[in-house]
This record gives C-alpha cells, sequence and structure tokens, in this order.
C-alpha cells in the first residue's frame, strides 16, 4: 500500500511541471539601448549617457538581453553593469521576468536587494503615512 501512495505522489509531481518553481536569469544590468546594439553601457554609471537610457535590461553572458517588467526605473539605474540575478516568473514570448526577487553579486555572494514583498510592503507604508497626513474628517 505504501509504495502505491508513493507512486500516485511521484506520478502527481510529475503532471504539474513547475508549481512552486521559479525561474531565474543571471547576467549584467545594461541600458537597453546599449544591449539592443549588442554592446556594455560605458564603464562608469554615472556617465549622462546612463542616465538618458529609458530601460535597463538584463544581459546574460551569449548577449541576450530580458526585461524586468515589474521593477522601476530607478532601482534599475543603482545596479548598472553589475552582476545580477532575478528569480521569477519568465516569459518567452516577450524575452521578459517578472521578478520576485532581485539579487545583486558583491564581493562574489548574491545579496537580495529587492523583492516584490519588500515593494509591496514599501507602498503599504507609504499609504499609510500619507493617510496620516490627511485632515481627521477624512480619514
Amino acid at each position: 500500500m505504501k509504495t502505491t501512495n508513493r507512486f500516485r505522489w511521484i506520478l502527481l509531481l510529475l503532471l504539474i511541471p513547475g508549481v512552486g518553481w521559479a525561474d531565474r536569469i543571471e547576467g549584467r544590468m545594461n541600458g537597453l539601448g546599449c544591449a539592443s546594439k549588442g554592446e556594455m553601457c560605458p564603464t562608469d554609471k554615472d556617465d549622462p549617457h546612463v542616465l538618458m537610457e529609458r530601460d535597463f535590461v538584463v544581459q546574460t553572458a551569449d548577449g541576450n538581453y530580458f526585461y524586468i517588467t515589474n521593477m522601476d526605473w530607478r532601482t534599475k539605474l543603482k545596479f548598472v553593469l553589475q552582476h545580477v540575478r532575478v528569480d521569477g516568473k519568465f516569459s518567452d514570448k516577450l524575452s521578459a521576468i517578472a521578478a520576485d526577487e532581485f539579487w545583486v553579486k558583491q564581493e562574489g555572494e548574491y545579496q537580495l536587494e529587492w523583492s516584490l514583498e519588500m515593494a509591496r510592503e514599501k507602498q503599504r507604508k507609504a499609504r499609510l503615512e500619507q493617510q496620516r497626513q490627511w485632515p481627521q474628517e477624512l480619514r
């Protein structure tokens, strides 16, 4: 009986591929304009050229690049030219990933710098602070 139950669980897990598993992309943050030309942005992230970029992407070692659809421009700019890892839900059709977590390589190890949960918490705190500033009769 135990073997039959194990077999059923294994079969069930095989029939539901990817449930609970996140996709992962690793590469360097690069300006979209530079990446589309197959180049890396200037080596100084304070270069005015970098500030003119419309968006930033993760460019992999093979030259492909991927959009991060749910992360703001300023956060991406902060980590331009650094090695990053993005965990989330990947879309082959759009060459994009909706990030759950954004990691930056520092001193040989990846450090969590942004997560969807962190962003939601920041927004929640901002809403609460904004509500505190409303006049008493509007609360």
